[in-house]
């Protein structure tokens, strides 16, 4: 089943523009988004899912971030390490990129909504906005987790400096069982992180599952 099949072209191009809207706030080249949809998806064919869930997964993670729309600048662009107050406030981007795309009919755009609600929950129950853990994360939400974590580690961002990558690598390692799932960590260790932190180009999207 292609894309066309899965979605029309113009909910491919709103769930795009939404995510190149949230972008803008802290990462005006939309490339972290794109880089998080492509290891979310890669991720999800080497654990073997279906081919239009890998195709969903690839679009729609790059809306994880969403909701950081509606989280003050003052908060989302703040250097340096947040207060408790603050850190929940951030916390709240979860929920606000779930009402935000809640009651869609487009399978797309449900997709996207139970990532943006889900990439936070960690597998040792910890995470948020529920607490939910393990297998009980969907795997949409935890293929993205270790995407975003990944990137995010890699590349600067208002609060922190990249990581190298042999320490970004060696902290997902730290992080399997405890954050994210060990087997998506384990899966991640086989791919090419170069390749992954590289720029996505415009004709990936359509090789992505091929």
């Amino acid at each position: 089943m292609n894309s066309e099949q899965l979605f029309h072209e113009a909910e491919l191009e709103a769930a795009q523009r939404l995510a190149l809207a949230c972008e803008f706030r802290d990462d005006d080249t939309n490339q972290h988004a794109q880089r998080v949809g492509r290891t979310a998806a890669l991720l999800a064919i080497e654990v073997g899912l279906p081919t239009d869930e890998i195709e969903l997964i690839r679009y729609a993670a790059p809306l994880h971030d969403i909701g950081k729309i509606g989280i003050a600048d003052s908060i989302l662009l703040k250097p340096g390490r947040l207060r408790a107050d603050e850190l929940a406030v951030m916390q709240t981007h979860t929920l606000i990129g779930s009402q935000i795309l809640a009651g869609s009919s487009s399978r797309l755009l449900q997709v996207g909504e139970e990532i943006a609600r889900t990439h936070h929950e960690r597998w040792d129950g910890r995470g948020y906005p529920v607490g939910i853990a393990g297998d009980d994360i969907p795997i949409t939400g935890r293929v993205t987790a270790v995407a975003d974590v990944f990137d995010a580690l890699n590349f600067s961002r208002p609060y922190k400096e990249a990581w190298p990558l042999d320490a970004a690598l060696a902290e997902m390692e730290l992080s399997a069982g405890r954050q994210l799932d060990p087997e998506l960590v384990a899966v991640l260790r086989t791919l090419d992180h170069e390749a992954l932190l590289g720029r996505v180009e415009p004709e990936e999207a359509a090789e992505a599952v091929e």
